[in-house]
């Protein structure tokens, strides 16, 4: 409370980060000011990036220290779709990592490093539907009724996978959590799509009666 009440006494005295207001020019623009316009460098030398008093956040900029501080831990949409976007991005990239490393003898001298990984890529994945979606409110999905069970799946695979290449450092059963936990992923990533589970269905169904007329020939 009192550096609270410090701070805002500081900043009555006009020691803010607000900028001063510009005047606005009211005279209709020449040739010369629209082509000035066109240039992203010609204000200060820098762009001015654009603001949105719409957001969850407080203004930028905010008109007073304290407010701009606590719009540093309120993320806008966009904020969320890009840190959803990067996250995603990197765990893709730590799963085909993984994916390449299972045909190398790595995956089968050193299996700790390829469930680490593995577990890593798991957690971004997580973290970047987290962000998207809020922290409480993502939990709260996944503890609700119709996802409780693929919580279950999901993370007892990845504690799975941990214990057997960690602990019982065993390539095969390894392997098995594995593929387990990202047949998991596919079904949690599918559902979320319309018509994503059906289709699924759909090319499991397909898939099993092309492998048993093959192995029938």
């Amino acid at each position: 409370m009192a550096s609270a009440s410090f701070r805002d006494s500081m900043n009555s005295l006009g020691w803010t980060r607000r900028d001063p207001d510009v005047p606005v020019n009211t005279a209709p623009p020449t040739l010369m000011g629209r082509l000035q316009n066109l240039n992203p460098f010609g204000s200060g030398g820098y762009v001015r990036l654009p603001t949105s008093n719409d957001g969850p956040g407080a203004p930028l900029p905010a008109p007073t220290r304290r407010e701009e501080e606590e719009g540093f831990f309120a993320l806008s949409r966009w904020d969320r779709m890009l840190i959803f976007g990067g996250l995603l991005l990197a765990s893709v990239a730590l799963f085909a990592t993984c994916i390449g490393l299972m045909f190398t003898p790595i995956f089968i001298a050193r299996p700790s490093k390829f469930a680490i990984l593995w577990s890593m890529a798991s957690l971004l994945f997580l973290c970047a539907w987290g962000v998207l979606m809020g922290p409480l409110t993502y939990i709260q999905h996944l503890v609700s009724g119709p996802r409780l069970p693929f919580t279950a799946a999901y993370f007892g695979t990845i504690a799975l996978t941990l214990y057997f290449s960690l602990v019982l450092q065993m390539f095969i059963l390894t392997f098995i959590a594995t593929v387990a936990q990202l047949v998991a992923l596919a079904f949690y990533t599918v559902s979320y799509f319309p018509m994503g589970s059906t289709g699924l269905r759909f090319a499991a169904r397909f898939g099993g009666n092309r492998v048993a007329a093959w192995m029938n020939d």
